[in-house]
């Protein structure tokens, strides 16, 4: 994708802001959700739009793991490992995903179709343990659930 294709859309973000830097992460994610992930010629595209140095750009981008550096599978989980989630049962129902998907966290799946992140906390104790598909959080996980969840994935 040609990222001056965005720029239509760029400036429509940015009018909504008193401050061209206010609009870093709503462009990151605009950029994201078309490219698959944020690479070097992204946060350059951001860093022109919102006058931020392309290396504060890449400190936002690491600093939050809500951005992939790398392109991620077409169905990217993020796999919670707190406390809640830890004690829940999450390091037997991580193992299990693990082994059902043949990758761990950081890696992507050979088709593409899934990659795996561990996140540190989802904000969702009360799921526990759990873990997020795209936008969709999946809690109370089991082995059973895990296969459901992926069966309907494929």
């Amino acid at each position: 994708m040609n990222l001056h294709e965005l720029d239509s859309e760029a400036q429509k973000i940015l009018a909504k802001y008193d401050k061209k830097r206010a609009a870093t992460l709503t462009l990151l994610h605009l950029a994201q959700d078309k490219v698959g992930y944020v690479s070097p010629e992204i946060e350059a595209w951001v860093s022109k739009w919102t006058e931020v140095p392309v290396v504060h750009v890449h400190e936002v981008v690491t600093f939050y793991s809500m951005y992939h550096k790398k392109p991620a599978g077409k169905h990217h989980i993020r796999y919670c490992t707190s406390t809640s989630c830890i004690l829940g049962g999450g390091e037997k129902m991580l193992g299990y995903l693990e082994k059902k998907l043949g990758i761990c966290g950081g890696q992507t799946t050979k088709d593409g179709k899934f990659s795996l992140e561990e996140a540190e906390c989802l904000c969702a104790c009360e799921m526990a343990p759990m873990m997020q598909v795209g936008d969709d959080y999946h809690g109370d996980l089991t082995e059973k659930k895990i296969d459901e969840i992926l069966d309907k994935l494929k």
